[in-house]
């Protein structure tokens, strides 16, 4: 199997990257930074805010082996509520979790279309997709966008009797990143909910992205076992 994996320089990706280079898998890193040497992974250097570069961008023709794409890069600065934020942050978001990631998913599909191995899509979503918090509106927006969008793609999938594709949209929880590093950095009188989040640092209730990577791992390679498109790491 080949992996494509976004935002492998830190967090979920990173760590998600080295648990199948660990399995024995070519795992191809798409980020701004390259982070990981190891003889079976590849990076391409790609800004998943610069739309245009996402367009550039094409997979790789593979005809002999089952391939994976694992849409995992998000942003969810800067912390404030709307009527506070520039446009253009709200553009990066969105650029970033979800226009970029449909792009590709359109691209992924198009390019192993007509091949005859298995094909899977992993979105990293959120709980934030499902019910709305304080100050992440566009982040919000974005992952439930991201959710309709997957669920909108196994209907098609079903719909043209292409069995040899699956497609999943994950929440992980709430996992020990940099994005929940940026969430205790933000201001309290932009973000109501922040002791809620520097609580569950300070009593270790966050997941680790090496619990998270292994949960990815175990989903892409038994997909029968997750009859649901969209599911939460809550509801295994």
């Amino acid at each position: 199997m080949i992996v494509y994996i976004t935002g492998t320089s830190s967090g979920i990706g990173f760590a998600t990257a080295n648990q199948f280079l660990k399995e024995g898998y070519e795992v191809i890193g798409m980020s701004r930074h390259c982070k990981i040497t190891h003889q079976s992974y590849k990076h391409i250097y790609l800004d998943l805010s610069d739309l245009k570069a996402v367009e550039q961008f094409d997979f790789d023709t593979i005809l002999d082996k089952n391939v994976l794409l694992i849409n995992n890069a998000g942003v969810i600065k800067p912390i404030k509520p709307i009527g506070h934020l520039l446009d253009k942050e709200i553009v990066n978001i969105t650029r970033v979790n979800l226009l970029s990631p449909q792009i590709l998913m359109n691209k992924f599909i198009h390019k192993y279309n007509s091949f005859n191995h298995k094909y899977t899509i992993l979105n990293i979503s959120s709980g934030a997709g499902k019910y709305p918090i304080d100050a992440w509106a566009t982040y919000c927006a974005s992952k439930a966008g991201i959710d309709l969008f997957s669920e909108t793609i196994n209907l098609e999938f079903k719909n043209r009797q292409m069995k040899n594709w699956r497609i999943f949209s994950f929440a992980p929880g709430v996992v020990d990143t940099n994005m929940q590093t940026d969430i205790r950095n933000s201001n309290k009188n932009e973000f109501k909910s922040l002791q809620k989040f520097i609580d569950l640092k300070q009593n270790n209730e966050l997941i680790s992205g090496d619990k998270v990577a292994l949960t990815i791992f175990n989903i892409v390679s038994n997909p029968n076992d997750y009859p649901n498109v969209v599911f939460s790491i809550r509801d295994l």
